[in-house]
C-alpha cells in the first residue's frame, strides 16, 4: 500500500513537472485530458506514442495545437484500448476526433456533447456499446459523423436532426434499434448516410425528400417495412439508393425512373411485388433479385449498358429481350422465363446467369463473340442440341455451368482450349462418353455425372440387344442386368452388343475407365426370347416343315457341307438362338463350323423359317 502511495506521489509530481513546462504551450485542462486519454486507452501498448508524456504536447504525435488549445487528436489504427475517460469532454477547442480503426470498448461519455467546436467525429471500427448521446446533437458545427462498426444500441437519437451542418452520418453496422427519426430529414446539407446492418424497424419516413443535396442513401440490412416512399424520387442528386435486405413491400414507385443521376439500385431480399418500371432500365447497377416481381422484363432495359443487372429469384416470365447484352453482369436466373436465349450481338457481358428458368432451343453460337465473358451459367432449363463448339473462341471463362439441360451430342474437342477454365458441369444431360474421356483427363474438377438413360436397341434378325455409349469402345464395360434376378449380371468389355440366354427384363450399366465419374444406365427393355423350341422339337419329332435344304455330314466336325433349291440365307444357332454363323448358299457351300465347341445346335433357313438339328463333334 505504501509502495502503491509513492508511485502515485512520484507520477503525479511528474505529470505537474510537465504541465508546468507546457504550460506555456498548452492549456492545463487539455493536457490533463490526453493524459488521462493515454492513460486509460493504454499507451505503453499504443502502436506509435512518439514523445507523448516525454516532451512538449505540441510534439506529441497525433496532436494539432492552435493558440494553447488541443484541436485535433489523429490516433486512427494505433491499437488503443480500453474506454475513454470522461475528461475528453473537457478538450473544448477540439476540432477534428479521429479514432477508427482501434478496440476502444466502454460507451461514449455524455461530455462529447460539450465539444461544440468538433466539425470531424470517427469513432468507426472500434468496440463501443451503449447507446448514441443526444448531446451529440449539440455539435452545431459537426460535418462528419461516422459511429459504424462498433456495438451501439438502442435508438437513433432525434436530436442528431440539429447537426444542420452535417454532410456525413454513418452509424451503420452496429445494433440500434426503433424507428428513423423523421428529425433526420432536417439534414437539408447531407451527402452520405448509411444506417445498414442495424435492427431499425417501421416505414421509410416520406420527408426524405428534403435531402435533395444526398448522394448515397444505405438502408439495407434492417428490418425496415411498408411501402417505398415515391417522395424518393425527388431526390435528384442520388446515385445510389441501398434498401436490400428489409421487409419491404408493394410495388416499385415509379418515381425512381425520375432519378437521372441513380447509377446504383439495390431493391433485392424484400418482398416487392408487381411489373419493374421501364424507366428503371437507365440505371448501371440494378439489383432486384430475391422478391416477388412479375410480368416481363421491360425491353427498355436494353436501352442502356448495364455494369450490373440482378433479377434474380422473382416471379418473371416472357422471352429475354435481346438488348440485355449490352448488360456486363446479366442474372436473371430463377425465374419463369420462357423462349430462347436471345443472339447477344454484343461483345459487353462478363457474366451471364440465366440458371433456373424455363428457356428451350439450342445454345446460341453467338455467344462466341462475348469476348469478356468469364461466367456463363445455364443451369436447370430446356435447352438442348450440343454445346457450340465456338464456345472456346470465350478465352477468358472461368465458370460454365450447363447441367440440368437436355444437351446432347460429342462434346466439342476445342472446349479442352478453356485454359481458365475453374469450374465445368455437364451433368444431368443427355451426353454419353463420345468426348467425356477429354473432359474427364483434361478438367480434373469438371462434374459430368448422372446422365439420361440411354436407349436400347433390339436387332430382331440376330436376337441381340445394344446400345450406343459412345467413348473409345476398349475404355467401355458393360454389365446386363436382368430384373429381379439379382445374380443375373452378364459383364462385357470393349462390346456393346448382347445375346440374352433367356427372355426376361433387361438394363445395361456402361462404364469407362477414362470417365470415371459416369456411369450411363440404360431404359429398361422386355425381351423375348425366339420361339425356336417348338420348331426343334418338331424337327426331332420328325414333323417339321419340309426342309429347303440339306446338310452332311451329321455330326459334323470342320464342315457342313450344304445344298439348297435357291440362294438363301442360312445361321448356325445355339439351343438359346443366339447366331454363332450366317452365310449365303447358292445351291451348293460350305460352312466352316472348327473351333465351335461340341454339343447341339440348330441350322436355320432364315427365308423359309426351317430348322435342322446339327451335332458337331470335337
Amino acid at each position: 500500500m505504501k509502495k502503491h502511495a509513492v508511485f502515485c506521489y512520484l507520477f503525479f509530481s511528474f505529470c505537474m513537472s510537465l504541465l508546468i513546462t507546457a504550460k506555456a504551450q498548452v492549456n492545463i485542462q487539455d493536457s490533463l485530458a490526453l493524459v488521462d486519454l493515454y492513460k486509460s486507452t493504454n499507451g505503453a501498448s499504443w502502436n506509435y506514442s512518439g514523445n507523448w508524456l516525454i516532451g512538449p504536447v505540441a510534439s506529441w504525435s497525433g496532436i494539432v495545437l492552435n493558440n494553447n488549445r488541443v484541436t485535433q487528436i489523429r490516433l486512427m489504427r494505433n491499437n488503443l484500448t480500453g474506454e475513454f475517460p470522461s475528461s475528453i469532454g473537457n478538450l473544448t477547442s477540439l476540432i477534428d476526433l479521429h479514432l477508427k480503426g482501434n478496440h476502444i470498448n466502454g460507451t461514449i461519455p455524455a461530455g462529447f456533447g460539450n465539444l461544440t467546436k468538433l466539425i470531424y467525429l470517427n469513432l468507426e471500427d472500434n468496440n463501443l456499446t451503449g447507446s448514441i448521446p443526444s448531446g451529440l446533437g449539440n455539435l452545431s458545427h459537426l460535418n462528419v459523423l461516422r459511429l459504424s462498426n462498433n456495438k451501439l444500441t438502442g435508438n437513433i437519437p432525434p436530436s442528431l436532426g440539429n447537426l444542420k451542418s452535417l454532410s456525413t452520418l454513418g452509424l451503420g453496422r452496429n445494433q440500434l434499434s426503433g424507428n428513423i427519426p423523421s428529425e433526420l430529414t432536417h439534414l437539408t446539407d447531407l451527402l452520405y448516410l448509411s444506417l445498414a446492418h442495424n435492427q431499425l424497424e417501421g416505414n421509410i419516413p416520406d420527408s426524405l425528400s428534403n435531402w435533395a443535396t444526398l448522394f448515397i442513401l444505405n438502408l439495407s440490412y434492417n428490418q425496415l417495412s411498408g411501402s417505398i416512399p415515391p417522395q424518393l424520387g425527388n431526390l435528384s442528386s442520388l446515385t445510389s439508393l441501398i434498401l436490400d435486405h428489409n421487409q419491404l413491400s408493394g410495388k416499385i414507385s415509379a418515381s425512381l425512373g425520375k432519378l437521372k443521376e441513380l447509377a446504383y439500385l439495390r431493391l433485392n431480399d424484400n418482398q416487392l411485388s408487381g411489373s419493374i418500371p421501364p424507366k428503371l432500365g437507365n440505371v448501371k447497377s440494378i439489383f432486384l433479385s430475391n422478391n416477388k416481381l412479375t410480368g416481363d422484363i421491360p425491353s427498355e432495359f436494353g436501352n442502356s449498358a448495364h455494369d450490373y443487372l440482378d433479377l434474380s429469384y422473382n416471379q418473371l416470365s416472357g422471352n429475354i429481350p435481346a438488348s440485355l447484352g449490352n448488360s456486363y453482369t446479366l442474372l436473371l436466373n430463377n425465374n419463369r422465363l420462357s423462349g430462347h436465349i436471345p443472339t447477344f450481338i454484343d461483345s459487353n457481358l462478363g457474366t451471364l446467369h440465366l440458371n433456373n428458368n424455363k428457356l428451350s432451343g439450342h445454345i446460341p453460337a453467338s455467344l462466341a463473340k462475348q469476348a469478356n465473358l468469364y461466367d456463363l451459367q445455364l443451369s436447370n432449363n430446356k435447352l438442348t442440341g450440343a454445346i457450340p463448339g465456338v464456345i472456346s473462341k470465350c478465352t477468358f471463362l472461368q465458370y460454365l455451368l450447363l447441367n440440368g439441360n437436355r444437351l446432347r451430342g460429342a462434346i466439342p474437342v476445342s472446349i479442352a482450349d478453356l485454359a481458365d477454365l475453374d469450374s465445368l458441369n455437364l451433368s444431368d444431360n443427355k451426353f454419353t462418353f463420345d468426348g467425356m474421356e477429354l473432359i474427364a483427363q483434361t478438367f480434373s474438377f469438371a462434374m459430368y455425372g448422372n446422365q439420361a438413360h440411354i436407349t436400347v436397341y433390339l436387332n430382331n434378325s440376330n436376337n441381340t440387344l445394344s446400345v450406343s455409349a459412345g467413348g473409345t469402345l476398349n475404355n467401355n464395360t458393360y454389365q446386363w442386368h436382368k430384373l429381379g434376378e439379382p445374380g443375373n449380371t452378364t459383364t462385357i468389355v470393349a462390346d456393346s452388343i448382347f445375346h440374352p440366354s433367356e427372355g426376361g427384363v433387361y438394363i445395361v450399366k456402361v462404364s469407362n475407365k477414362i470417365a470415371t465419374l459416369l456411369n450411363l444406365i440404360s431404359d429398361i427393355i422386355t425381351y423375348t426370347a425366339p420361339l425356336l423350341y417348338d420348331v426343334f422339337s418338331l424337327a426331332d419329332d420328325q414333323r417339321s416343315l419340309k426342309s429347303s435344304f440339306s446338310v452332311y455330314p451329321n455330326p459334323a466336325k470342320n464342315i457342313l457341307h450344304i445344298q439348297t433349291k435357291n440362294n438363301n440365307s442360312l445361321s448356325l444357332l445355339t439351343k438359346s438362338g443366339k447366331i454363332l454363323l450366317t452365310k449365303s448358299i447358292n445351291k451348293s457351300g460350305d460352312m466352316y463350323i472348327a473351333g465351335i465347341a461340341a454339343g447341339i445346335y440348330y441350322l436355320k433357313d432364315n427365308d423359309t423359317k426351317t430348322v435342322q438339328k446339327i451335332f458337331i463333334t470335337q
